[in-house]
């Protein structure tokens, strides 16, 4: 079943960054909302070193015809700032939506 929502997630070490993010999508038709959490804490293993850093995590709620154009947004303009980008499918929005019948 398709919901017609899909939700992309993001991290990245900067709040200031996460912010601007939210905000810049929030005015955008495709979008319904962006939640900011955090910090968090990300620990990972680079170059054969452990690293532990703190970072915000973005997950913006699109609708399924606008997130390429999300993507593409977020590609373009912050491309090499982002960190482990996930796109969720097939979410449902509950609020305005009819309950299902079935």
């Amino acid at each position: 079943m398709d919901y017609g929502h899909v939700v992309v997630t993001f991290t990245t070490d900067s709040k200031q960054l996460a912010n601007t993010m939210a905000v810049e999508v929030a005015g955008t038709a495709f979008t319904c909302c962006a939640h900011i959490e955090g910090p968090i804490r990300r620990v990972h293993r680079w170059h054969g070193h452990k690293h532990a850093t703190e970072q915000w995590r973005v997950e913006i709620e699109v609708t399924a015809d606008g997130v390429d154009e999300l993507l593409d947004h977020i590609d373009v303009h912050h491309g090499g700032e982002v960190h482990d980008l996930v796109v969720t499918k097939n979410v449902r929005h509950l609020v305005g939506e009819p309950a299902d019948a079935g």
